[in-house]
């Protein structure tokens, strides 16, 4: 349970001793110590505040069933309008007998919650304590019954008192939350060293402040968002449970915590920094400890959506400090995943989803060379958990890397200090670099021609969509291009060609298209004349084309592997399909049986059709392709939301030989003259190369055509 703050001392001290009234006090009436707190008495004012032992928290209850908070919050209710020398009276200023300051009302009650464990009057409090609450949150005036001094000395005990509020109770928790602006009032002052000059930089300010006042406010924000989080039960015992997918209202209270202001409105009416980017300016500031709350805050909250470019690119460049320490690299993962990637709403068996937008910032933030770095920094700490939390990283950007944005990020990436980095020694040496380079590069080199120095050449895909027909794959030289009349942007080898797009879907495509350049203006935003679905339906049309054809090219260049495994399977090739999967880094690519690929599909309309165009392709004598690939587009709730299946087929025209039957023959009669001890297809995917000899004697359809 988080235990609540104890206010042991008072700033401004009393100006006389109050210990006699407190050994007497209990042996004094009810009514007599209650007059005397009426009558702004010092001795009774401070002996309140002390009552701790047994004997004196029985008296205490007693003072309270006698009323004595509506005395206190009476005289409190009267600061928002009068100064404290008129709430004393002229007749009391100045006079030892008498209170000089209003603080010792707040640390009594302050302390009156800690020490009343069996009696709740947390809520009392709570809905009565508005005017000072109102003078406390004026951070630009900062008067408390008309003077600063007393503000200043008495916002450090109010920081300790919040938090023996909202630990009472949820009911207690909530009511606070509905006060205007209270969360400021926690949030704003964990910002003041950074933020506000004016107010740390007060005389008053080094007289009363210190820098554990802070420690209260950090705490009751941590049981604020673990108690949203269902981390806390109603007894104030932390559950350990497994953090489940929050409700709307939960993600609601968290959002309106992340979205919070730094500084205030007053003074900076156009700050836009939040506190969820506030977060990691503290994680620099504060002690291991503090660092683990601020950690466990930017996870929780980064799930309910507060989350903006200035969030995002703090975290890359906090990531990227030569400073960082073991702490930081073990936490920093998770909260990238939180803050990269999106919780699919409404669907609770949905994973979150790498975000297009997220991670295209980060990548030009320096994601990738971030990565790299901080794996190359811990290394000498053999953790392969934190190795493996980067890499997961990486791999989210790879699943994404043919959305538009990220795609851009990657075509933008520095390639000649991610080659500077692959080419530290410390990668050479662990035998780390080729796992690294696999995961980097496995779909970004799409994007990034030349960024990896690797043995052999690296397919480069970024230029497949102006080499390849759109129809048949076939590729073309430059001259020989051929561009759809309209929408200039699909190109073909032939007119029969495009005749047969046209008729397979083009046409459809072509006129949105059309309409998306009418309705984009010069600086490349779309204007409000297409409807949302027709352009989310343009952008996945995009998208697809370009994953389509990157898969062409990755099939064209694996062809030989393909026939191999068809043959050390002694399977028919045409019964088969090259499932290829983009949603993992590197994309995987893999032979099966036709039979054994639509076992996967459960939903029989789905299984039905597939089947249906396997049979056709295979009738043709074409081999199917299918193309795995998270959307860019699509709503999350749909069971299709976090990949896309896309068939496509190679016809046999596209081989030497002519056919693939014919081609699996030639592969045959190439194996059995150069290597007749082969044993199995465990030779194939373990390095893409089944054998040099092989290899070198294989015409390519590339080289072919």
């Amino acid at each position: 349970m988080m235990s609540a703050v104890s206010v042991m001392s008072i700033n401004n001290r009393p100006r006389r001793d109050y210990s006699p009234y407190l050994l007497k006090i209990t042996s004094l009436p009810i009514e007599t110590v209650l007059e005397d707190i009426r009558d702004f008495k010092s001795d009774a004012s401070f002996a309140i505040t002390e009552l701790k032992q047994p004997h004196q928290k029985v008296y205490l209850g007693k003072l309270v069933e006698g009323g004595i908070y509506p005395i206190i919050l009476e005289h409190l209710k009267r600061c928002e309008d009068e100064t404290f020398a008129d709430v004393l009276g002229e007749e009391r200023v100045g006079h030892d007998e008498f209170i000089e300051s209003p603080l010792v009302w707040v640390v009594f009650l302050a302390n009156s919650l800690n020490y009343l464990q069996d009696r709740d009057i947390s809520i009392e409090i709570a809905e009565n304590i508005d005017p000072l609450f109102k003078c406390i949150r004026d951070d630009m005036t900062r008067e408390l019954f008309g003077e600063q001094k007393f503000w200043y000395e008495t916002y450090p005990t109010f920081l300790a008192m919040v938090p023996n509020l909202v630990t009472k109770s949820r009911e207690t928790m909530d009511i606070l939350l509905q006060k205007q602006k209270l969360l400021d009032m926690i949030i704003q002052p964990l910002f003041w060293q950074m933020y506000r000059p004016d107010i740390m930089t007060d005389q008053l300010a080094v007289k009363y402040f210190s820098p554990h006042m802070f420690t209260a406010p950090m705490h009751t924000l941590y049981y604020i968002v673990a108690r949203i989080c269902n981390q806390i039960n109603d007894e104030g015992q932390q559950t350990h449970n497994i953090p489940e997918r929050l409700n709307k209202d939960e993600m609601k209270q968290l959002s309106e915590i992340g979205y919070k202001a730094i500084v205030s409105e007053a003074y900076d009416p156009k700050c836009d920094i939040t506190f969820m980017a506030g977060l990691l300016d503290l994680i620099k500031l504060h002690d291991p400890t503090s660092k683990q709350i601020w950690y466990y805050m930017l996870n929780e909250m980064g799930t309910s959506g507060c989350v903006d470019n200035r969030v995002i690119n703090r975290a890359v460049c906090h990531g990227s400090k030569s400073t960082l320490d073991h702490i930081d690299a073990t936490k920093l993962p998770h909260v990238l995943f939180v803050l990269l990637h999106k919780v699919p709403p409404g669907d609770k068996l949905l994973p979150p989803l790498p975000d297009d937008t997220r991670y295209a910032v980060a990548i030009d933030a320096g994601l990738l060379q971030m990565s790299m770095d901080m794996i190359l920094r811990f290394e000498s700490m053999n953790d392969n958990d934190l190795y493996h939390r980067f890499l997961s990283i990486i791999e989210g950007a790879n699943s994404i890397a043919f959305h538009p944005k990220t795609q851009k990020a990657i075509a933008r990436v520095d390639k000649a200090e991610l080659r500077r980095i692959l080419s530290k020694p410390q990668l050479h040496s662990l035998g780390r670099r080729n796992e690294l380079c696999d995961k980097i590069f496995g779909t970004i080199a799409f994007f990034s021609k030349d960024i990896a120095p690797s043995k052999g050449p690296k397919p480069n895909f970024g230029g497949v969509l102006e080499t390849v027909c759109s129809s048949c794959s076939k590729e073309l030289d430059k001259d020989a291009i051929k561009r759809c009349g309209q929408c200039k942007k699909r190109i073909y080898c032939s007119r029969e060609c495009q005749a047969n797009d046209w008729k397979n879907g083009h046409k459809k495509e072509c006129k949105l298209m059309l309409q998306q350049d009418a309705d984009t203006d010069v600086t490349g935003h779309a204007n409000s004349g297409i409807l949302g679905s027709e352009k989310k339906k343009l952008k996945l049309q995009k998208q697809t084309v370009q994953v389509l054809a990157a898969a062409k090219e990755m099939f064209i260049e694996s062809t030989p592997v393909v026939l191999l495994h068809a043959n050390l399977n002694d399977w028919d090739i045409l019964d088969c399909v090259v499932d290829i999967n983009f949603c993992v880094s590197p994309p995987s690519f893999e032979m099966k049986l036709a039979a054994d690929f639509l076992d996967n599909f459960t939903k029989q309309s789905v299984h039905d059709n597939l089947k249906r165009y396997i049979e056709e392709t295979r009738a043709d004598g074409a081999l199917t392709i299918n193309v795995m690939f998270n959307p860019a587009t699509g709503q999350p709730g749909d069971k299709e939301a976090s990949f896309l299946n896309v068939q496509i087929d190679m016809p046999g025209s596209c081989m030497k030989q002519g056919s693939w039957p014919a081609a699996q023959k030639s592969m045959l009669e190439t194996m059995k003259e150069d290597e007749p001890d082969w044993q199995g297809p465990g030779h194939i995917f373990a390095g893409f190369a089944p054998g040099k000899s092989l290899m070198d004697r294989w015409v390519s359809p590339r080289d072919a055509m």
